[in-house]
């Protein structure tokens, strides 16, 4: 028990030095790895692991709570599709649901013993899991051995579904009932691709294949998607597509990291954690990249997910949770006066022009919700600096343009009665 409270204490120290960049550190109190976190609202999230490992908040993670599982599998992916009903995926073909936010958790008669890489459900009813055996052999008569499942019933049944092409899945991921998309090692080909079905898994072609490793993707709607691929041999690459899948243009971040993860709340804006404790977040489709954690050697992170454009959570190797609460960028705001101000107002940004951060000044006449975000001179948003209640007061908030470009930005203030906006110009 001593070296357990040390080695989670050491965590906890190093986790907080490495995260000075707007993502701070929440006990879990486990140290198992953690393989997927997901929020159904604001405040309710689960993320399971290894040995069975599944974990809850009420209070967007001021505290987490263990769940008993009654398994000692690693548990790979979990999804709910409602603040009670939730579905976890794991090692020797385990398929556990809950009716009850996880306060009981029930096995689902499954007849497989495939290690279940990836679960999610597209309505209430009708769910997709997959995964491998480890062989990728065929059965002995020469059909493809069954590593993708579809269940229509909420989990009672779930039927194979085939795929010729299949040899060794890695993840499974519908967006609806007849769209979908299969990650597939092919075997003595090499590499991986990405198979892709429109018609709920009868037929698959191929989206994009490499000689590399994939190691995550993600679809934020039919047409834009991105893929995580690297060898030891070769430059860590990310790829997007704006057609899905027709067409995949090669990106490169700046780290060359792998990414274990992605989440994207749009089309332009997301992020990616992944080895060597690397979040990343773009604001542009992917088209670049901003580090908002330093390389760091020894651990992996795992997922990574939000519920708004700011805050969100990264799980990873030996327990580890993050969170931010400013879209993972360093905002430091402060009350600079409890004077109550006549007025709202916006002041220009100083210095101006400024390289690379400046201050931005702002006062409240009574207590309001306010939101300060930052405008390319497309109209993109690139980052939110503020987004709460606050009181009556004048306020100082810092924007860090180390990770964007020169150029103009327009900086907007709104609360429930005001509205400003102002330009301010980076210079590197």
């Amino acid at each position: 028990m001593k070296y357990l409270f040390l080695n989670i204490l050491l965590l906890f120290v190093i986790e907080n030095l490495y995260s000075q960049t707007g993502w701070i550190t929440q006990a879990s109190g486990v140290t198992t790895n953690l393989n997927s976190v997901k929020f159904i609202n604001s405040q309710t999230g689960w993320c399971v692991g290894d040995s069975g490992v599944i974990l809850n908040t009420v209070n967007r993670g001021l505290n987490w709570t263990q769940q008993f599982s009654g398994y000692d599998n690693n548990l790979n992916s979990i999804h709910f599709t409602s603040i009670n009903t939730g579905y976890v995926a794991g090692n020797s073909g385990l398929i556990l649901k809950t009716t009850d936010s996880g306060n009981n958790w029930m096995i689902l008669s499954f007849n497989s013993n495939n290690n279940l890489t990836s679960i999610n459900f597209v309505n209430d009813s009708t769910g997709f899991t997959g995964g491998t055996n480890g062989n990728g052999r065929s059965e002995n008569d020469g059909t493809p051995k069954k590593f993708i499942y579809k269940t229509t019933n909420y989990g009672n049944l779930w039927d194979s579904i085939d795929c010729k092409k299949a040899f060794f899945i890695t993840y499974v991921y519908f967006q609806n009932p007849n769209l979908g998309w299969i990650v597939n090692f092919p075997g003595v080909i090499g590499g991986s691709e990405l198979l892709k079905t429109t018609d709920s898994g009868f037929n698959w072609h191929s989206s994009f294949f490499t000689n590399q490793s994939i190691f995550s993707f993600v679809f934020v709607d039919s047409l834009y998607g991105w893929i995580s691929s690297y060898n030891s041999v070769s430059v860590k690459t990310i790829f997007r597509t704006t057609n899905g899948g027709i067409n995949w243009i090669s990106e490169f971040p700046g780290t060359g990291i792998r990414i274990n993860s992605f989440h994207f709340i749009n089309r332009l804006k997301g992020w990616g954690a992944g080895e060597n404790r690397i979040i990343q977040s773009t604001t542009n489709s992917g088209i670049n990249w901003i580090n908002q954690t330093s390389l760091n050697p020894g651990v992996n992170y795992r997922s990574v997910y939000f519920t708004d454009s700011l805050t969100g959570w990264v799980v990873g190797d030996s327990g580890i949770i993050l969170k931010t609460t400013t879209g993972g960028v360093l905002t430091n705001f402060s009350n600079i006066s409890s004077e109550i101000p006549d007025k709202f107002s916006l002041s220009q940004n100083f210095p101006n022009p400024f390289n690379p951060r400046t201050i931005i000044n702002y006062q409240l006449s009574m207590f309001s919700f306010v939101s300060i975000k930052v405008y390319d001179v497309l109209g993109n948003e690139v980052v939110e600096l503020v987004n709460e209640k606050q009181n009556a007061g004048s306020y100082s908030v810092e924007f860090d343009g180390s990770g964007f470009a020169s150029g103009i930005y327009f900086y907007r203030l709104e609360t429930g009665s005001f509205v400003d906006t102002k330009k301010m110009t980076l210079i590197k």
